[in-house]
């Protein structure tokens, strides 16, 4: 029987977005709500999630980015908030993508994403595990203010999930540039 991975295709977040997310989950972390928040490590824009597969398939993955990182570099910045679905049932909390959602869309689409709905660029925060203190984070998040922050685009990571106690841990197994 051949090794499976969790793989997924996603795009770095840079240092200061990093810290900046971080510092909005503390914020957003006093409302007690029942959230599961992504660490600071291991925040990243899923463009293609695999979930299980086969590593004999790497290769071709591997082959798949290449071609999608055709294009140029480019920028994004993130500002605002949002609840999926919606903030009546979320059930994930992200900071939105206020330019440069369409360039990551063209990258998504390149990489075959398989979801069966529109791509939304995101940055996931955190996942509501129940009802418990929602009506209290939804208050903060009308009171809280995220800066727009920018970064650049230049590459694609291919990572591995791997799942233990603590949590997810991500590693990097490959990288392309864009526009190479």
């Amino acid at each position: 029987m051949s090794e499976t991975l969790r793989l997924f295709i996603a795009v770095p977040v840079s240092d200061a977005v990093r810290l900046a997310a971080a510092q909005l989950i503390e914020t957003l972390r006093a409302s007690g709500a029942d959230v599961k928040w992504v660490e600071p490590e291991n925040l990243h824009l899923t463009l293609r999630f695999f979930g299980s597969t086969p590593a004999e398939r790497l290769p071709e993955i591997e082959l798949l980015m290449a071609r999608a990182a055709q294009g140029s570099a480019f920028r994004i910045s993130f500002n605002g908030l949002g609840a999926f679905p919606s903030w009546d049932k979320p059930q994930v909390l992200w900071i939105g993508v206020t330019a440069g959602g369409r360039e990551l869309a063209v990258l998504a689409e390149a990489l075959g994403v398989s979801e069966g709905r529109p791509f939304s660029a995101h940055l996931t925060i955190g996942r509501v595990r129940s009802r418990r203190g929602c009506e209290k984070l939804r208050e903060l998040v009308a009171k809280t203010i995220f800066y727009e922050i920018s970064q650049p685009v230049d590459s694609l990571s291919l990572y591995e999930s791997r799942l233990t106690q603590k949590g997810s841990v991500y590693t990097i197994r490959e990288q392309v540039r864009l526009g190479q």
